[in-house]
């Protein structure tokens, strides 16, 4: 089986029914997962102000099975901002994640990791 690290906006898509690219590919049988950048960004969302829509977000992220990131992923995320080939520090972390773990990265935001070689990015 396949692992694919699910970006946030596709995650932000999903949760407020705009977009079904997260059910394509469970149905697949990839293995879905996140990392503590993902849940960062997806759990700052202005939306999620009332205590009950926190509560529906955080379980819908405990559906997901959720990295780590460790000291060699820090080196390639400093790597990757340095030679400007990620410009945020949160999407050099999910690239930086991809590549030590060699995994796949569902995102919409194609043109944020485009310059990384390596990365295998999906849709």
């Amino acid at each position: 089986m396949k692992k694919l690290l699910v970006d946030t906006n596709i995650l932000i898509d999903f949760s407020k029914n705009k977009g079904k690219l997260l059910e394509e590919y469970n149905e697949e049988n990839w293995e879905l997962w996140i990392n503590p950048v993902v849940v960062a960004e997806f759990l700052n969302d202005r939306w999620l102000i009332s205590r009950t829509k926190q509560k529906k977000a955080e379980n819908f992220i405990g559906l997901f099975k959720c990295l780590d990131i460790n000291k060699e992923e820090g080196i390639k995320t400093g790597d990757l901002i340095r030679t400007g080939l990620v410009d945020s520090l949160g999407d050099a972390l999910i690239a930086a994640n991809c590549l030590v773990k060699k995994m796949h990265l569902l995102t919409r935001n194609q043109k944020h990791f485009k310059k990384v070689k390596g990365l295998k990015l999906l849709p």
